[in-house]
């Protein structure tokens, strides 16, 4: 099997593993501003979360970018739900 065929099944592999995995946001109309600001005192989280850990730092990571979107349609966007 090729090297590049594997590593696109590695991953598609990945993204069905992460996207279950939520950041949670419950307020539709929060922007992304107001998610970097509420996140910013943000906690550790035990191992066992880490793959809701990773979602969030990805979420932050484009909220940054994005901070007038609001922060729903970015979690929608990272986790493709």
């Amino acid at each position: 099997m090729p090297l590049a065929f594997r590593a696109l099944i590695a991953a598609f592999a990945w993204l069905l593993l992460a996207a279950p995995a939520r950041a949670a946001i419950t307020d539709p109309e929060m922007d992304c501003a107001a998610y970097l600001k509420n996140s910013a005192a943000g906690h550790r989280q035990p191992k066992a979360h880490q793959a809701s850990h990773d979602v969030e730092a990805r979420i932050r990571a484009f909220c940054a970018a994005n901070p007038k979107m609001k922060a729903i349609d970015a979690e929608m966007t990272i986790t493709g739900d």
